[in-house]
């Protein structure tokens, strides 16, 4: 992810959360697009910081089928972030 645009939408939910729409974009062509929870008083900087690492992760392990449930991993990393191809 060396050259990148990102695109975010926030909304406040009656929860006092704010819930991050986003879009990352390469060039022209829109790469991903995807949602994230966050608590009301986390920075810009956090968000983006959340978002590129998720994006990075994915990126990284792009053969891995990490998304598919593994019953000998208990342990499993509550996410609030919803990350989709285009």
């Amino acid at each position: 992810m060396i050259d990148y645009k990102l695109k975010l939408k926030s909304k406040r939910l009656k929860s006092g959360r704010c819930q991050i729409q986003f879009f990352v974009s390469s060039g022209n062509i829109q790469t991903h697009y995807g949602y994230l929870l966050v608590e009301a008083g986390t920075t810009l900087k956090e968000v983006v910081h959340s978002i590129e690492s998720k994006v990075k992760t994915r990126l990284n392990s792009a053969g891995n089928y990490s998304h598919l449930f593994n019953l000998n991993h208990r342990s499993r990393v509550k996410e609030n972030v919803l990350l989709f191809n285009n």
